[in-house]
């Protein structure tokens, strides 16, 4: 997530691709009931746990989702 662009990815179960869903994000960070489902980690900790939750699929690498965060933005917005 970019917080100053508004912008942010998600793995999307249903397609099996990441998407620029900043609207999703946020609407689930938001939500005081969401507060103790997520923390902030550093990228080493979650590339192991992408794998398990995309079925193999890696965390994009930084310049690929800061194209799609740009891309998405120029997009909606």
């Amino acid at each position: 997530m970019d917080v100053a662009k508004r912008a942010a990815i998600l793995w999307n179960h249903r397609t099996g691709n990441w998407s620029y869903n900043p609207s999703l994000v946020v609407r689930f960070l938001d939500d005081y009931r969401n507060i103790d489902r997520y923390e902030e980690v550093e990228r080493s900790v979650i590339e192991g746990l992408v794998e398990q939750i995309t079925g193999g699929r890696p965390l994009p690498d930084e310049g690929v989702i800061r194209r799609m965060l740009e891309k998405g933005t120029n997009q909606h917005g």
